[in-house]
């Protein structure tokens, strides 16, 4: 077990006996809200990740068997995320094996993409799906939300899991997790975190070497393909009006593309 495992400790001592315990009533003090809410470092976060990749995505969305194109998004990925404010952690790119448009990112780097919206997009409307969910990643929008939403039973199941902990219980809690983390893959993030990362989509294409318009140009041709959406495609459901991301995109990609030529 590493080494950040006591710091959690103290913060979740009260929901850590609850679930050795098998308790489903006592709950700790709720965690401080806000952007303090965060209280796992980068290693922590990617250990969340991790155990909601094995145990929650794994069983439901298969990877796509084609190497190459996985190759070609993880080129992709590893460019973007160089150029992400958060290019100290490891991220894990997939595709995996639906038609439909699917596309959202766990805490800690783990970034997915379905096959149908893979196919129908070109390198710059991929990198400029994959800017976005990173976006989420580097600002903590994910792993605050699921901390806030889970609950902190769940929070510090998925922490124990990513550690190597192999207790049944806690491995059937954070199962019995995963309506609900699709759910909140599914609902889109709030407002201010949605425009946020847009704006740090486009700040991360330009600083990569790709099209800056392209996450409007995405955008714009999600807006007419939404009868394709998968259940957990957050970039269609999130509570902001297209037209204004569009439009909001398009003058962020006109600051960022200043001198280079776009």
């Amino acid at each position: 077990m590493s080494l950040f495992v006591p710091r959690l400790l103290v913060f979740f001592l009260p929901a850590i006996c609850c679930v050795c315990m098998g308790c489903s009533t006592a709950r700790p003090p709720a965690a401080p809200s806000g952007p303090e809410a965060v209280v796992v470092d980068s290693a922590e976060e990617a250990q969340i990740g991790r155990s909601m990749a094995q145990l929650i995505i794994a069983p439901r969305y298969a990877p796509w068997n084609n190497s190459v194109e996985q190759r070609r998004l993880n080129a992709v990925g590893r460019k973007i995320a160089m150029a992400s404010d958060r290019p100290d952690i490891v991220y894990h790119f997939q595709i995996f094996d639906s038609p439909d448009y699917d596309a959202f990112a766990l805490p800690g780097g783990y970034v997915y993409l379905s096959r149908g919206l893979y196919q129908d997009l070109d390198t710059d409307g991929r990198a400029a799906i994959v800017a976005h969910e990173i976006a989420h990643v580097a600002v903590h929008h994910t792993v605050k939300r699921m901390q806030s939403v889970l609950g902190d039973e769940v929070f510090v199941g998925l922490v124990l899991a990513g550690v190597g902990q192999k207790d049944p219980r806690i491995i059937r809690m954070v199962a019995g997790a995963s309506d609900a983390v699709f759910d909140l893959l599914g609902r889109g993030y709030g407002r201010q975190d949605e425009l946020e990362a847009d704006a740090l989509a486009v700040k991360y294409l330009a600083r990569a070497g790709y099209d800056p318009y392209a996450l409007a140009d995405t955008l714009e041709f999600l807006t007419k393909e939404k009868k394709k959406a998968g259940k957990a495609f957050e970039i269609l459901n999130a509570p902001v009006r297209m037209s204004e991301r569009i439009r909001r995109s398009r003058k962020e990609a006109e600051d960022a593309g200043a001198g280079l030529g776009f």
